[in-house]
């Protein structure tokens, strides 16, 4: 064994540019290959931790989960093996904590049934699960909340306003939740207490007010199909056929489920198809330096087929070498592992916050973990060394003496196909990010309206009830030149509307999204009117009158709209159709849209024209001042329309960016093989290349001869990869309701850089075998 290390380590310094070259190429992949291992094994993980998580289940419809508040009674009176009902609701607006002399907080507010620390686990480190939501007006807030709030003190028992009207007692503080979990919040309260906040009565009366999403515990064994069919007999008949594809999903499955949440701040969902994408890339990217490996170790062993044709000739067995070249292998792979862990650990934070990955980077010193790491390292190293090892091993004495070993025509066609595997795989991964590139500009600028300039104010209810005082307080900015109340803000899901429109004498049932704007929001905008018209600016003449958009006209089947009636409680005339426009992500389909004239609004938008930055901080200096002095006490969110849309494309761009990210590395370990590779190739032909510069080959011929390989593998790859990457870059933009275009030029401009990229690493080397003196080549000849 101590004969194996020192041979080992004499090799690696003997060769110490191949073998930096091979170690970089695997501590990149495997650094990589670890990040993503460790982030797909925390989503995929999701809720793992909750006790009672195999027997939780969420009810709801198969595109969105919202049920009604009535439905909990009567489940818990007639389904007897269901042994808990749980609600858990949101708000629309942020809620706000304020405690004596500090400053209100926005918080993550739920609502939920006393239940929830039944059904959800959760460690507390004052009060505990039994009593926490036990009374109304009680909240349960977690351990940064409770610092916010209160500092170091404790926070049982306190008092704090809720929403600057109401007091709620503190009556538990958890530890900061996991991560890892559909359900995010910092203060969970009562279902109780919502009733007096809210003072709806009719939420937790009627079948059609949905406003909940219901968390069953099943007894131990139940069948979950018979529980199905047992709550949808619960429904009034009227009301059963709309949820006759109501389904129980598992708490461990639903944050990969395809549920609209309607803007749910509180219950998040994952992207499966996401994960599978990268864990693809990652395994492709340890492909390439895989390969980078077999072609480097082959050469490499190649040049010491002297040394082992001594070796056999003194007596060393085949078992022997083998076991030489298959521990060199797995000590090379371990060094890798090693580094990799080092870099993921170093360079955490930035990856975390250049690709949006976030896992818990302790994962990766659990015993478990490393015990498969080094498993899987030891396997992958003995695969792919055996390649190089069998050849070696199984080769004559004679054959290795006389260096003959190399010269057969497999050997050259074996590495070709490896160099060729790594540019097939490279030029997939570049036409993949153009692509990824092109969607998400395509996305973020064809939305059918101006988000440039414009600001977005979130009204609190005391800039509600203050709107006039408030725009005419912002008329006053000179650089403000338009206003507009409405709730449009992008990604925000409005209200679903179910009624009947009347046109010409006929009734038609219809369905829309339903948003509230006043007359100066097209022009803010920039939406391009149809055919009608759009408001006057007269709020009494324009309050029962409706806009609609050309999705309203498809989904719905009607030619010509104007002049028809749609009953949303009072009747409202249809008179004007807009152009469609992106409300939501272009990963969704625009939707049919109305939009009514309401003294209603979420958010105030404003159009501002600024000449510098110091205009543009000036500006927002005296927003600021005038909302503080009308909403004292709520934090007012304002932030740039054009930021929001970009928001709306977080997870696109974050997959742009980690897209980008590891498919620069596959292409430097790409690169890295290459120059290995033409290292190798000009040692190979060094006294060829001296013989035919002393017969008058000019240096460009000798460059031209060394790299025309290297070109002939691309252009093979180029063939083979086109078609894959066609096919792989059609089914990503089948999760796209609208989509960019998938140009030829893409697969034209993916294949030119691979091409230049692999010249430009190549060339540099072949330049330098090319331009030495014959002499120092053919010293000894």
């Amino acid at each position: 064994m101590q004969n194996i290390f020192k041979s080992t380590y004499r090799n690696f310094v003997r060769k110490p540019a191949t073998n930096l070259i091979n170690l970089l190429g695997l501590s990149i992949s495997l650094t990589l290959v670890i990040v993503l291992s460790v982030y797909c094994y925390s989503e995929l993980n999701t809720d793992a931790h909750q006790k009672n998580g195999n027997r939780v289940y969420l009810y709801g419809l198969e595109d969105h989960v919202y049920t009604p508040g009535i439905l909990k009674e009567h489940i818990d009176m007639k389904v007897p093996w269901v042994e808990s009902t749980v609600r858990i609701s949101g708000t629309w607006e942020a809620p706000v904590f304020q405690s004596e002399n500090k400053e209100p907080i926005t918080s993550d507010l739920i609502f939920a049934d006393e239940d929830f620390f039944r059904l959800f686990t959760y460690n507390f480190i004052e009060g505990n699960a039994e009593t926490a939501l036990k009374e109304p007006m009680s909240v349960v807030i977690t351990k940064s909340l409770s610092h916010k709030l209160f500092g170091n003190e404790v926070a049982l028992g306190k008092t704090i306003k809720l929403n600057n009207n109401k007091s709620i007692t503190v009556s538990a503080v958890l530890e900061e939740p996991n991560n890892n979990s559909c359900l995010t919040f910092s203060a969970v309260t009562n279902t109780a207490t919502r009733k007096i906040v809210q003072e709806n009565e009719g939420e937790y009366t009627q079948w059609g007010w949905c406003d909940f999403q219901t968390f069953l515990l099943l007894k131990k064994g139940v069948d979950s199909g018979e529980t199905e069919k047992a709550i949808l007999s619960l429904f009034p008949e009227e009301n059963r056929k709309e949820y006759m594809s109501t389904k129980l999903t598992p708490l461990k499955k639903i944050y990969f489920s395809k549920f609209s949440l309607f803007g749910s701040t509180y219950l998040l969902t994952g992207d499966l198809k996401k994960i599978q994408i990268l864990i693809l890339i990652a395994l492709l990217v340890l492909m390439i330096a895989l390969v980078n490996f077999v072609n480097i170790s082959s050469s490499q062993w190649m040049d010491k087929i002297k040394q082992t044709g001594v070796l056999k000739v003194i007596g060393a067995s085949r078992l022997i070498i083998l076991k030489n070249v298959l521990f060199e292998a797995f000590i090379l792979f371990l060094i890798s592992l090693f580094i990799a862990i080092i870099i993921v650990r170093t360079l955490f934070p930035f990856i975390s916050n250049y690709t949006g990955i976030h896992f818990n980077p302790q994962l990766i010193y659990m015993p478990s973990f490393l015990l498969m790491a080094v498993a899987c390292t030891f396997i992958l190293s003995l695969i792919f060394s055996l390649i190089p090892a069998l050849r070696i091993s199984s080769s004559k004495a004679v054959d290795n003496l006389k260096k003959a070993v190399d010269q057969r025509p497999s050997n050259s066609v074996l590495r070709g196909v490896l160099v060729t595997t790594q540019f097939i795989i490279a030029i997939v991964l570049i036409a993949f990010t153009i692509l990824v590139q092109k969607q998400v500009n395509f996305g973020c600028s064809n939305l059918g309206f101006n988000q440039n300039n414009i600001i977005s104010i979130k009204l609190t209810e005391q800039l509600n009830q203050k709107k006039g005082v408030f725009k005419n307080l912002l008329e006053e900015i000179s650089t403000v030149k338009k206003i507009s109340f409405s709730q449009f803000y992008p990604g925000n899901t409005n209200q679903s509307r179910e009624t009947q429109l009347t046109l010409n004498g006929e009734n038609k049932k219809i369905s829309f999204d339903l948003l509230s704007a006043d007359a100066e929001f097209f022009e803010m905008l920039g939406l391009q009117l149809v055919s009608g018209q759009l408001y006057s600016g007269n709020l009494s003449s324009d309050k029962k009158k409706i806009v609609v958009n050309e999705a309203f006209l498809r989904e719905n089947k009607i030619s010509n709209p104007l002049g028809g009636t749609v009953t949303m409680g009072s009747s409202y005339e249809i008179v004007g159709v807009i152009k469609d426009f992106h409300y939501k992500p272009v990963n969704q389909p625009i939707i049919s849209l109305a939009i009514r004239n309401d003294s209603y609004a979420s958010y105030c938008l404003l159009n501002i024209q600024t000449s510098d930055f110091k205009s543009l901080s000036v500006t927002l200096d005296n927003i600021k001042k005038i909302t503080a002095d009308l909403s004292p006490s709520f934090p007012v969110e304002i932030s740039f329309m054009d930021q929001a849309v970009e928001k709306m494309y977080q997870s696109e761009l974050q997959f742009r960016r980690t897209f980008s990210l590891f498919a620069g590395c596959a292409i430097v370990i790409c690169c890295l093989g290459i120059l290995a590779m033409s290292l190798f190739a000009c040692q190979r032909r060094i006294k060829e290349i001296g013989v035919r510069k002393v017969n008058g080959a000019r240096v460009s011929e000798v460059m031209i001869l060394l790299d025309r390989d290297f070109v002939k593998w691309v252009a093979i790859a180029f063939v083979i990869a086109t078609p894959i990457a066609y096919f792989a870059m059609n089914k990503w933009l089948e999760n796209f309701a609208y989509k960019t275009s998938l140009s030829w030029w893409i697969f034209a401009l993916a294949g030119l850089l691979a091409l230049g990229i692999a010249l430009l690493t190549v060339s540099w080397q072949s330049w330098k075998a090319a331009t030495r003196n014959p002499v120092e080549a053919l010293r000894y000849e």
